[in-house]
């Protein structure tokens, strides 16, 4: 737990995971998805789910929710969130904010970072803090909302990522395509 954002992290990827198959470092992204809602204001009590999935998963989940047929980097899923609300002050007893769940498919991060000339890990953390951006209310429908979006995770990721580092804090720049 990062501040008062609990993070449930799951790697759903299959034993036949691929060349990424590489164990992750679950609580190091746990921490990232944290610190990247903290960053962004959120300092009731709220959970989120980070879940890495195979390209199976993903490309359901796509075709379900994107009416795409081509597996995607990222998906989220907000539940209950809006940025006025995560930031804003909980009532006392009332129960931690369902922010909703961020879905990453770590081998079409890894293709994504080959072609951009990036450390997968960096690929990883750039589609985590785009993510958690999305379950706080944050696009990229038009261009003034995508290029606050490419703004504010470039700004989060060189305050809480460091690449090829297991402690939170910069990377390189934007990715290919995210949900």
């Amino acid at each position: 737990m990062h501040g008062p954002v609990a993070v449930d992290v799951v790697d759903r990827r299959g034993p036949d995971s691929g060349p990424d198959g590489e164990d992750l470092d679950l609580d190091r992204w746990g921490l990232l998805a944290a610190s990247a809602a903290y960053g962004e204001g959120v300092r009731r009590p709220a959970e989120l789910g980070l879940a890495f999935v195979d390209e199976a998963e993903i490309t359901e989940l796509a075709a379900g929710w994107l009416q795409s047929d081509h597996p995607t980097d990222v998906l989220a899923f907000p539940v209950e969130t809006s940025t006025r609300r995560a930031l804003r002050a909980a009532p006392a007893g009332d129960a931690p904010l369902l922010m909703g769940d961020v879905i990453v498919c770590p081998p079409v991060a890894a293709r994504q970072a080959g072609q951009a000339g990036r450390a997968p890990a960096d690929e990883m953390a750039l589609l985590i803090v785009h993510g958690v951006l999305h379950l706080l209310g944050h696009d990229h429908a038009g261009p003034l909302e995508s290029l606050r979006m490419k703004r504010r995770t470039r700004t989060l990721l060189a305050r809480l990522y460091r690449s090829g580092a297991p402690d939170a804090s910069a990377t390189t720049g934007e990715g290919g395509r995210t949900g």
